[in-house]
């Protein structure tokens, strides 16, 4: 990463501070103009094309899709340079310029591009200032927070949910609630702070539990489920060894997750495996990562077999074992 400690933490203060107007947004103030081409209409289609993205990055991860990614982010600051717009209409298209951002940040992440993921992401915190957009801006801090915590930047991580919190305390949703206390739960879990991570945890399931049909969410957080908080929670408990605890969890997670969402079946038979490994299930703990190994080789997420990889070096001591010399040979193969 090439933003950590206090720079990081003012990434987040600054995005605050454009929101609530104590400083103007770099992306300079929306125009008071009018182009027919930015109907609703084509509004809408351009959502739609940004919404397919986020579909397509649950199957086929991040080295397949960030080039794509990319050229619509590309696309839209075009459009919102070069176009004539009112506020309205100046606003949506703001919003799009971020989401497009935040996804070009996440399909960068996933493909282990860690520098350009944190420049596309505070792109997206920019222009979500310009859209007054503070939900889409939340959502961008969780993925900065997600990227952190991964990356071994724990107090930054928990920093940017704090700020995310703090400027949507107002308006955010439960589920988008339950979304961030998820992240910061997991932070904790890297940081080995079981405590504060089992309180996270509990807040992110009452916030859940608060959801209705009723709620409008934002289209972005449709991933967030009881399925997606179980496995938060149970790769939360695999950090801090507690198999007992991530089990039960991690098997609510696979058996009721959509089978679409290829990389996260991926990343969360490693979250088993290693789960297994930690109540000494050497047999069970390769199952998985068979699997795994399996389901890798139809999805470009490099964070995947990044975890595949990272979850065989905790086998070494089991090396001269006919099981993992076995998983071995499969995960030769398996190049990032």
């Amino acid at each position: 990463m090439i933003i950590t400690g206090a720079a990081l933490a003012g990434v987040a203060d600054r995005w605050g501070s454009a929101l609530t107007g104590a400083i103007p947004p770099t992306t300079g103030a929306l125009p008071e103009r009018r182009d027919p081409r930015l109907s609703a209409t084509v509004l809408d289609r351009l959502d739609h094309r940004l919404a397919d993205l986020r579909q397509l990055d649950d199957e086929f991860g991040g080295r397949e899709l960030h080039q794509l990614a990319v050229a619509e982010f590309n696309w839209l600051t075009r459009l919102a340079d070069q176009a004539d717009y009112g506020t309205a209409a100046g606003q949506r298209l703001f919003s799009l310029v971020t989401e497009a951002a935040r996804l070009c940040g996440w399909l960068h992440f996933d493909a282990a591009h860690h520098a350009a993921a944190q420049s596309y992401y505070v792109a997206a915190l920019r222009s979500s200032a310009s859209a007054s957009d503070s939900l889409t801006g939340a959502h961008v801090l969780a993925c900065m927070s997600f990227q952190a915590t991964l990356t071994g930047h724990h107090q930054e991580a928990i920093a940017l949910i704090d700020a995310a919190e703090d400027q949507t305390k107002h308006t955010a949703t439960p589920r988008l609630r339950a979304l961030l206390a998820s992240r910061k739960a997991r932070a904790y879990a890297k940081a080995g702070d079981a405590a504060s991570c089992g309180r996270a945890l509990n807040d992110a399931e009452r916030r859940l539990d608060a959801t209705t049909s009723l709620t409008p969410e934002p289209d972005w957080i449709y991933f967030f489920d009881e399925s997606e908080l179980a496995a938060q929670a149970a790769a939360c408990w695999v950090d801090l060894r507690q198999p007992a605890k991530a089990r039960p969890l991690i098997d609510n997670a696979l058996s009721t997750m959509n089978p679409q969402y290829v990389r996260d079946r991926t990343i969360y038979h490693v979250r088993s495996a290693e789960a297994h490994l930690h109540a000494n299930d050497l047999d069970l703990a390769c199952d998985d990562l068979h699997t795994a190994a399996d389901l890798a080789g139809h999805t470009g997420s490099v964070r995947s077999i990044h975890t595949i990889h990272s979850a065989r070096r905790a086998m070494s001591r089991y090396d001269r074992d006919a099981r993992v010399q076995k998983l071995d040979l499969q995960l030769a193969d398996l190049a990032a």
